[in-house]
């Protein structure tokens, strides 16, 4: 089961730029490349990509869509 959560833009956006700048930094590293790629294709790319919903750039995450099935939770279309 899914839930709702409400940020401000403030928010949103501090969240965005933080977001972004790790992610860029922990694919730079040979080491962390690779855990990385597979954290974007189980979750966080999808997150991300729901952060960026309407605003520039999102078109970088767009190929990360919410996985369902088995271990991952059902969501509402709230929190999509």
């Amino acid at each position: 089961m899914g839930r709702s959560i409400y940020f401000t833009d403030l928010e949103i956006e501090k969240l965005i730029d933080y977001v972004s700048n790790s992610v860029e930094l922990l694919g730079e590293a040979e080491s962390t490349w690779e855990q990385t790629a597979e954290d974007m294709e189980n979750g966080l790319g999808s997150a991300i990509r729901k952060l960026y919903k309407g605003r520039r750039d999102e078109k970088i995450y767009a190929k990360y869509k919410t996985k369902r099935g088995k271990g991952n939770a059902k969501t509402n279309s709230k929190s999509q």
